[in-house]
Formats: C-alpha cells, sequence, structure tokens
C-alpha cells in the first residue's frame, strides 16, 4: 500500500500575490514555483518569440560561431560526437541538419557504441579522430568531464567545441568553447535544458549569425521536432525555455516532414488516420501525439537500438530523405524495441529470482549474472527500484568484469554512495538517482557489496521503504468539473516537473464494479457521491484490488483527471490511481 502525501498548501501572502485564480490552481503554480505575474505568463501562456533566450547570452557563443562559420568557409572536416541515447541521437540530428543547411559540405557524425566505445570521448576514438584528419569536433550531449581526452586533441591540432548539459568536473576542459549551461561560471539564464536543447541554441545563433538571417527562420523552427523528442527523451524539466519549446515541437512534431520519423510513428500506430503519403487538409495534423507518446512509444523505440545493437540506425532513420529506407529502419528498430522488452523482461524475472522475499531490513537489492545485456540493466534496475521502492544495482557478468547499473530513490544518494567504495571500482558515474559503475574480480564485487549495503543501512536505518504518492489538492466528485478541466488543460503538456495533478476525494460509495479488458486487468467503476453517479476507470487494477473491494464499500481515491474521446464523444474521465476503504 502507497504511502499518500498531499502537498502543502501555498501561503497566504502566496495567493494574495496572484489574485483571480481558482484555490486549484494557485497550489499548482505554488508545486511549480511559480510565484510572479512573469513565471506564471511564461509558463501558462508560452511564447516562441518572447520566451526563447538569445543564444548569445552563452558566454561563449560567439567563439562557437566565428569557429564554426570558419570550418564552413574553408571546407574543413568537421566532426560532431554523440551519444547513443535519445537525447544524443537528436542533438547529433540536429547539428547535422543545420551545418548542411548552412552550406557545410565535409561533415561526419560519430556516435559511439554503448558497450565498446562506452560514454563520451574516449582515447582510442580520439587517436582516430587525428588519423582521419578531422579539424574540428563538435560534440553534443556530452564532453564536459572529457579533460584527459580535449587535451590530447588540442595537442594533436584538433579543436574543439563542447555541448553539453551534464555537470562539469573539478575543471573544465581546454576547449575552443564550451556551451553547458550547467557550468557554475554560465551566464546562460535557463539552467534545464537538454542535450538537444544546447544543440538547438548553438544552431539558432548559427543562422543569426548569418548576412541573411532571415531565410532560415523557418528551417530553424522545423528543427523543434527534435528538441521535443529529445527534450522528453531526458526527462529535462518541462518549465521555462523547456516547456516553450516543447509546446511549439509538438506542434511541429504533429506535422513532421521526416521521412524516417513519420514511419516510425506509423509501426507504433499512432497516425491521426491518414497514411505518411496522404495529402493531409490544409491546418489538419497528421498526427496527434502527445507528451505519453513520446515518452512510452518514441523514445523507447529510438533508445532499444543503442542498448542493443548502434544508435547508428536511430540516426539514420532521423536523418534519411529516402522512402524505402525509412520504412526499413523504422521496422527494423520497432522489430529491435520488442527484442528489448523480450530481453528486460526475462532480465526482470531472472533479477526477482535471485532476490527471492524481500524483507524490511534489506535497504538495498544487488544482483549480477552473466550474459545480461549492458545496455538493458538500467533499464530493468529502474523497473525494480519502482517495484521495491529501494536503491536496486544489477550487474552483467563477463568473465571477471562486472558491468552494473544502479537506481534508487529520493532519499539515497547512490553516486554519492560510489565515492565511499572508490577502491573496489574500476569507474563510476552519475547523479543522485542513476549511476553506471564496473567492477573488477569477483572478490571486488563481494568488497564492494558489503560495503555499500553498510552505508545504505545506515542511511536509511530510520526510514520505511514504502512507495508514495503525492497529491495536490483534496476535493469533492463534483469539483472535478468542466470548469476546472479547462483551467487544467492550460497547464498541458505535462511532463517532468510539472507533472498531471493528482486528486484526493473521500468517502465515495462504490455502487457497482466491473472488470473490463482484453486480459480482464482493468477495473470500472461506477460511484456515487452527494446524489451524483460517477463512471471511474483503473488500469492494471484488477489483480490487486478485485477481492478487496466490493458493491457498497465507501473508498477513498487518488485520482487524475481528463477526457475520454470514443467515436466523435466527450466525456469526463477518472482515472483511479489508488484507493483505500474509508474509515
Amino acid at each position: 500500500m502507497k504511502k499518500w502525501i498531499i502537498k502543502s498548501k501555498y501561503p497566504q501572502e502566496f495567493a494574495e500575490k496572484l489574485p483571480g485564480y481558482s484555490p486549484v490552481v494557485l497550489q499548482l503554480l505554488y508545486d511549480r514555483g511559480l510565484d510572479s505575474h512573469e513565471k506564471v505568463d511564461e509558463f501558462l501562456n508560452p511564447d516562441f518569440t518572447q520566451d526563447i533566450h538569445d543564444p548569445f547570452l552563452f558566454n561563449q557563443m560567439q567563439k562557437a560561431v566565428d569557429r564554426i562559420n570558419l570550418a564552413i568557409k574553408n571546407n574543413e572536416k568537421i566532426l560532431i560526437y554523440g551519444d547513443y541515447d535519445a537525447d544524443g541521437v537528436t542533438s547529433s540530428t540536429v547539428l547535422y541538419k543545420s551545418l548542411e543547411k548552412l552550406g557545410a559540405q565535409n561533415i561526419e557524425v560519430f556516435i559511439p557504441h554503448r558497450e565498446t566505445d562506452g560514454y563520451g570521448l574516449n582515447l582510442k576514438n580520439c587517436q582516430k579522430f587525428v588519423n582521419d584528419k578531422i579539424n574540428l569536433i563538435i560534440t553534443v550531449d556530452c564532453g564536459i568531464t572529457n579533460i584527459e581526452q580535449i587535451d590530447f586533441l588540442k595537442k594533436s591540432k584538433i579543436d574543439v567545441i563542447i555541448t553539453d548539459h551534464h555537470l562539469e568536473a573539478e575543471s573544465l576542459p581546454n576547449a575552443v568553447a564550451i556551451l553547458n549551461p550547467s557550468v557554475k561560471k554560465e551566464n546562460y539564464p535557463f539552467k534545464k535544458l537538454a542535450g538537444v536543447g544546447v544543440a538547438f541554441k548553438l544552431a539558432q545563433a548559427l543562422f543569426k549569425s548569418q548576412n541573411n538571417a532571415e531565410e532560415f527562420e523557418a528551417f530553424e523552427k522545423w528543427l523543434l521536432d527534435l528538441v521535443t523528442i529529445g527534450t522528453i527523451g531526458d526527462v529535462s524539466p518541462i518549465l521555462g525555455e523547456n516547456r516553450t519549446l516543447v509546446k511549439y515541437g509538438l506542434m511541429v512534431l504533429n506535422k513532421t516532414q521526416r521521412k524516417g520519423l513519420r514511419e516510425l510513428i506509423r509501426v507504433c500506430s499512432l497516425s491521426n488516420g491518414y497514411d505518411p503519403n496522404d495529402e493531409v487538409p490544409l491546418g489538419e495534423d497528421l498526427y496527434k501525439l502527445n507528451i505519453r507518446n513520446i515518452s512510452w512509444q518514441i523514445v523507447p523505440r529510438i533508445n532499444a537500438v543503442g542498448r542493443i545493437d548502434h544508435a547508428n540506425l536511430a540516426y539514420k532513420l532521423l536523418t534519411t530523405e529516402d522512402e524505402t529506407e525509412s520504412i526499413a529502419l523504422a521496422q527494423d528498430i520497432n522489430s529491435k524495441n520488442l527484442e528489448r522488452q523480450k530481453i528486460a523482461d526475462q532480465m526482470l524475472a531472472e533479477a526477482e529470482g535471485t532476490f527471492g522475499k524481500v524483507s524490511d531490513t534489506q535497504k538495498i537489492l544487488i544482483a549480477s549474472k552473466k550474459n545480461w545485456l549492458p545496455g538493458v540493466v538500467g533499464l530493468v534496475a529502474g523497473k525494480l527500484k519502482d517495484k521495491y521502492n529501494r536503491p536496486i544495482i544489477l550487474f552483467s557478468q563477463e568473465n571477471d568484469k562486472y558491468v552494473g547499473s544502479g537506481r534508487s530513490i529520493s532519499e539515497f544518494n547512490i553516486t554519492q554512495a560510489l565515492q565511499e567504495c572508490v577502491e573496489f571500482l574500476e569507474k563510476f558515474g552519475g547523479h543522485s538517482q542513476a549511476c553506471g559503475l564496473t567492477i573488477i574480480k569477483k572478490e571486488n564485487l563481494k568488497k564492494f557489496t558489503d560495503k555499500i549495503t553498510e552505508i545504505v543501512n545506515k542511511k536509511l536505518k530510520n526510514i520505511e521503504l514504502v512507495p508514495s504518492i503525492e497529491i495536490d489538492v483534496k476535493l469533492k466528485m463534483k469539483d472535478l468539473n468542466w470548469e476546472l478541466l479547462d483551467e487544467l488543460e492550460k497547464f498541458e503538456p505535462f511532463a517532468e516537473a510539472n507533472p498531471q495533478p493528482l486528486f484526493l476525494v473521500k468517502n465515495i460509495k462504490v455502487e457497482q464494479i466491473d472488470i473490463i479488458g482484453k486480459n480482464n486487468n482493468t477495473l470500472r467503476f461506477n460511484l456515487f457521491q452527494d446524489n451524483e453517479n460517477y463512471k471511474a476507470i483503473a488500469f492494471n487494477k484488477a489483480e490487486e484490488w478485485g477481492d478487496k473491494i466490493k458493491a457498497g464499500d465507501n473508498i477513498d481515491i487518488v485520482a487524475e483527471f481528463g477526457i475520454n474521446e470514443w467515436n466523435g464523444s466527450r466525456e469526463l474521465q477518472y482515472k483511479i490511481l489508488d484507493l483505500k476503504k474509508y474509515e
């Protein structure tokens, strides 16, 4: 059973600062840190002409633009160095397409292999770039911690421009220019851009620097489909500039002209009744994509190829101009995603078999197995963390080498804990809730397991590891009406840092409950409160709740609230995420 946490109510002075809003809207604004008319207006009414910052506000943007323009003018060999996830692949595509549009004719893109190359630059590949006589390397979504590698490239007469958004190390690389909003001394006003957002800002600056800048304006906006996919894929907060980019990016994505992307959307069965080759009526969208479609269907497919094959396939899909190739790539990527799902399901079952019955005293769960796919262990660790609500570390074993990924809960900084285990680690990195690590030798794995278990037990000693659900507002069912829905729609799109609001409704009578759905795993409720009937639904909860709740019971629910559209009709939908018997 989940612990229900109702968010702290906004103070009176907050309401006085923002008069004219309903209590529900005030609570949602307060939760998102929107404490001024300026911030609220930017959030509720994103405007691409007003809310997108000047790219030249980056400290070293002018240096980057001058160096790239010189490289294009002199036909130098430019290499874009990317990453193998959705953020990295879209970043690489944005920059490649932009340089191509600017007339660069000598561009290469290098996306590393997750297992053989690893994340970021390595010296082996740097030597290859020297041998290939590359003149300029532009990193996207990586590079900020590659001090040794960039020193090597500089000595080898290769200039490097870094575009990244990850945290810096103790010192910065010796690059020609660094574009990274997270760098401590960076003055750029919005700090939470994804890697693709930084690549887009570089593209904007390059277009702006041209004598015929106005000719690039339409092309620039058509890049926003890629920016949206990368930003959602990176789970970046959809506030500030990101919100504006994603809001407009969804409009572009629903009309996208990229052949490969259109085919990928088609294999996801997300078309708006049109075939990719249809003539779409003027003003109508080819698709009706939302954030959920991107995060649950498009991004996983792009990520899947980097996990079990090579992300070059995803990059080719996003850049191809060939109809036949786009169909083949989309089908290949879809099949690889199905393969990834099967592998993940098998690994999940094997890991749970290793854990056995988990007791309250087990504050961390660790497992390793031969031939687990390194690119999938992090994905599985994340699912297990969600289920057991405690830190999880899984290792793929190959001979005497253990390549692992960890996922953690908010109460435990897993990467900070790895700092205390450094003597047993070959390498590691990450942030508070996710990490990657490598261990050599079985005895080091045992020592590491003992050490980190000790650290976790001490840190989480008095913490009950129960999953929690954060609730925005307590209301009656009658308050969840069309008027409130109109206000909530202004908060869309919902995503990271702007989640779908959750409402607590207490003491509702269950008039009827039915098991429905193709797999008999969904519950449909007929609820009664204050002399009114309401229909509600709980997806995938039949097994968990089916025998515990019956007609005549009074319950408390935590629910999402939205619209159900079916065959041209629209009705209010109450989606129950959790419930308890009323006491």
